[in-house]
């Protein structure tokens, strides 16, 4: 009988593995409310509220008890990272709502969900507010009071895609986080230390994201015409950074064999350079991860070793 997962082969519960992703985000999430300030900070605790009340709620209605492994928390603070900070803040509770009711719950819980709850909530927030959604807003000052400024101006994986390279103050913008953009998927270092720090402690392994990212660096080698920038821009601009360690990597909604790893992380970027590059969307990782999503039992099936001494069918 096939278990839901995710599956560990060590003495290791869901909500320590929950607390170490909190930590490897929090440099980030504090990133994101000094560059955007109070509207950022409101972001984050609307959304994890909502996703706790909306779990809790849930769970009273089953008369079961809250399970307290944080993934509810977790969900609440990737949500979040991924919205503009210039949108209303009601946002974040239809999308909370969404991700924990609709592709948690109703599938059985964390470890039978088919679908990443956070990118399952912003992928129905982007597809009806298109305009709100598409926003890149310009880091100001913690707790500034003059309000956020929506850029209209062309992002680096705009530039990347008409196949323009990029400045070095753009390149080190979009590593430090003072580029135009989402909560806090600018700030590419910060994140990709926190996936590092992900990999050191064994929450995650290396299959998937160096899988996706490699591939995304061949991809953008090749249409970028060997321009280095491009490349640049294509691996810390967007959600590349954010998706690769920390969405596509989620136990329940990736495969569960080092080679089924691997094949996903190379889809996944694969189908993510195509629609960079040929979508009118400059962006397309919490679409393109909700697809890959949908063929992890596929991955699961094809790849699943054969047990010792039975015959392969």
């Amino acid at each position: 009988m096939m278990e839901a997962s995710p599956h560990l082969l060590y003495r290791e519960k869901t909500d320590h593995l929950m607390k170490w992703v909190l930590i490897a985000l929090l440099p980030s999430v504090l990133a994101s409310i000094i560059f955007f300030g109070l509207r950022s900070l409101l972001l984050y605790i609307i959304s994890v509220a909502t996703c706790l009340i909306v779990e809790l709620l849930w769970f009273k209605l089953r008369k079961n008890s809250l399970p307290k492994d944080y993934s509810v928390v977790v969900t609440g603070v990737l949500l979040a990272m991924s919205l503009p900070a210039s949108v209303p803040l009601w946002y974040p509770i239809l999308g909370g709502t969404i991700g924990i009711l609709v592709a948690k719950e109703l599938f059985g819980g964390i470890g039978r969900n088919l679908l990443n709850p956070a990118l399952t909530g912003r992928a129905v927030l982007r597809l009806v507010f298109v305009k709100e959604m598409s926003e890149n807003v310009q880091p100001r000052p913690i707790f500034s009071l003059d309000g956020l400024d929506v850029v209209s101006s062309a992002t680096p994986l705009m530039d990347a895609k008409a196949g323009i390279g990029l400045s070095g103050e753009q390149m080190l913008d979009s590593l430090t986080g003072l580029i135009a953009g989402k909560n806090a998927e600018t700030a590419a270092i910060l994140l990709l230390l926190g996936g590092l720090f992900l990999l050191y402690k064994k929450v995650i392994t290396w299959q998937i994201p160096f899988s996706m990212l490699g591939t995304i660096i061949l991809l953008a080698f090749f249409f970028g015409k060997g321009d280095p920038t491009i490349v640049f821009a294509h691996v810390f601009g967007g959600a590349t950074m954010l998706g690769a360690f920390f969405m596509a990597t989620d136990y329940s909604t990736s495969p569960t064999t080092p080679k089924g790893e691997i094949i996903y992380g190379i889809c996944c970027g694969i189908l993510l350079m195509l629609w960079r590059q040929f979508s009118s969307m400059p962006e397309g990782m919490t679409f393109i991860l909700l697809i890959m999503n949908c063929f992890v039992p596929l991955i699961d099936h094809l790849i699943i070793p054969r047990v010792y001494g039975v015959k392969k069918s």
